[in-house]
C-alpha cells in the first residue's frame, strides 16, 4: 500500500515541476514581448526625433489626418512610462504570477 502512496506523490511531484516549468516558459515569453515592444518605442522614437514638421505635414495625404511631431513624441513618451510601469510590476510580481496565473 505504500508503494501506491508513493507512486501518487511521485506524479504529483512530476506534474508539479513540468507546471513550474511551463510557468516560468510563459512568464519568459511574455518578458520577451515586453522587450519587443520596447525594442518598436525605440525604433520609434529615433525616427520621430529626425523627423521634422514641414516634412511631416506635407506628406498629409487627402482623406488621411496625420498626426504632428510633437503629437507622436507625447504618444511616445506615455507609451514607454506605460511600458516602464509593467516592466517594473512584471518583475516585482514575477514569483505571484509564475505560481499563481500561469501554472494554469
Amino acid at each position: 500500500m505504500a508503494s501506491i502512496g508513493s507512486a501518487a506523490r511521485a506524479t504529483r511531484g512530476w506534474a508539479q515541476r513540468r507546471a513550474n516549468r511551463q510557468a516560468v516558459a510563459r512568464f519568459g515569453e511574455f518578458w520577451q514581448a515586453l522587450q519587443g515592444v520596447g525594442d518598436a518605442l525605440a525604433e520609434a522614437q529615433k525616427a520621430a526625433k529626425s523627423a521634422e514638421d514641414t516634412t511631416w505635414k506635407t506628406r498629409n495625404q487627402r482623406h488621411w489626418n496625420i498626426a504632428s511631431v510633437e503629437e507622436v513624441r507625447g504618444s511616445l513618451r506615455h507609451c514607454k512610462s506605460s511600458l516602464r510601469i509593467v516592466s517594473t510590476q512584471a518583475k516585482r510580481f514575477e514569483p505571484q504570477l509564475i505560481v499563481r496565473d500561469w501554472r494554469r
